[in-house]
């Protein structure tokens, strides 16, 4: 691995994070070793949006579900669940 290497990952956006940020996805460079935590911590320094909603943020990498310390990997389409509720 390379020092300072750096990935990029496709994040999708849905929801509250859709409507508050405008836009349906980011596409962001985060150094390896890249981990859902590292992205997560990231985006949060990034986009306050986000800040607020860090604490119930769930990912899912390549459409299932992973805890936080998930390896991340070079093209891996990522997206931010927040919480929803209904009846």
């Amino acid at each position: 691995m390379q020092q300072g290497a750096h990935i990029q990952l496709r994040v999708l956006l849905f929801s509250v994070l859709r409507e508050r940020l405008g836009q349906h996805e980011l596409c962001v460079s985060i150094p390896l070793p890249a981990t859902g935590t590292r992205l997560l911590d990231y985006l949060a320094e990034q986009y306050p949006e986000i800040a607020t909603y860090r604490s119930v943020l769930r990912l899912a990498v390549n459409r299932e579900y992973v805890p936080e310390s998930v390896e991340l990997h070079e093209g891996d389409e990522i997206a931010l669940i927040t919480p929803v509720s209904g009846g």
